[in-house]
């Protein structure tokens, strides 16, 4: 019984990341300032191309998404969103994977953020 409950959250958890995810390449220089670009949105719908910038906005392509906003603070990496008819949504930074290739004097990485409960 034990089992069965565990393979239960572990699969509403893994469908709950596959849902909705947010994908930045990032290029990092030696005094850690940091680029945004081509932003991502991985849904079961498909993948849109969002504005990966601080701030927030109403992204065009992504359907349905009538709100994003994300907050690259070093200490949060995260934000939230809201769809039609929908409460707001969170995601957070979950992972990276090095990015090459990358200009020189620069890391570079591919950021992935997943939904997560909202607590802020």
């Amino acid at each position: 019984m034990r089992l069965q409950a565990a393979l239960t959250t572990l699969a509403a958890l893994l469908s709950l990341g596959a849902a909705d995810r947010l994908r930045v390449n990032i290029e990092e220089d030696l005094n850690q300032n940091y680029k945004y670009s081509n932003g991502r949105w991985d849904s079961a719908f498909g993948t849109s191309p969002v504005d990966p910038q601080d701030g927030c906005r109403d992204p065009p392509h992504v359907p349905g998404m009538n709100r994003l906003c994300l907050d690259w603070n070093a200490k949060h990496r995260r934000g939230h969103f809201y769809f039609d008819n929908q409460g707001k949504r969170c995601i957070k930074f979950a992972w990276f994977s090095p990015r090459k290739p990358c200009p020189a004097k620069k890391v570079c990485y591919t950021w992935y953020l997943d939904e997560v409960q909202c607590t802020w």
